[in-house]
């Protein structure tokens, strides 16, 4: 594998881990609200934010590993 190949899998791995990490922050910081559940039900604005905080996430994430 050259580097270019390497530093794709590096950065596509810390971006996982990244939102993984962000998301149990945000459920361990909301005891109250069940994300799942929520989204089962339907609840647009829990949607709404969990997409706000992956594409705020991601575009720190982006100009981190850069």
């Amino acid at each position: 594998m050259n580097s270019i190949g390497a530093s794709i899998l590096i950065s596509l791995a810390c971006g996982i881990v990244g939102f993984f990490a962000i998301y149990k922050l945000f459920d361990w910081i909301t005891p109250e609200l069940d994300f799942p559940r929520e989204l089962g039900k339907g609840n647009l604005a829990v949607a709404v934010f969990l997409a706000g905080l992956f594409i705020g996430v991601g575009l720190l994430l982006g100009s981190a590993i850069k």
